[in-house]
């Protein structure tokens, strides 16, 4: 069982080495995020703070991996 104290550590170890992304967690974050709900509806976001999260989330990714396609991301997220 990993205490808390260990996965903090781990963390820490993982957030200095980098993380190299792959196209399924990006898959994933892009599908997460198109599932936020619209202004239009309950609970939904502005269309500016949806492309703020967006834009966030893809600078990350390009940084962990250089072969992120910003603009498929963008297309996926359903921001583009």
């Amino acid at each position: 069982m990993l205490t808390t104290e260990s996965a903090a550590r781990k963390d820490l170890s993982t957030a200095r080495h980098g993380v190299e992304l792959q196209h399924r967690h990006f898959s994933f974050i892009a599908a997460v995020i198109a599932g936020f709900p619209t202004i239009d509806q309950p609970g939904g976001i502005p269309r500016k703070m949806r492309e703020t999260l967006v834009e966030r989330f893809a600078d990350a990714c390009a940084q962990s991996n250089p072969r992120f396609d910003r603009c498929r991301f963008l297309k996926a997220c359903g921001v583009s």
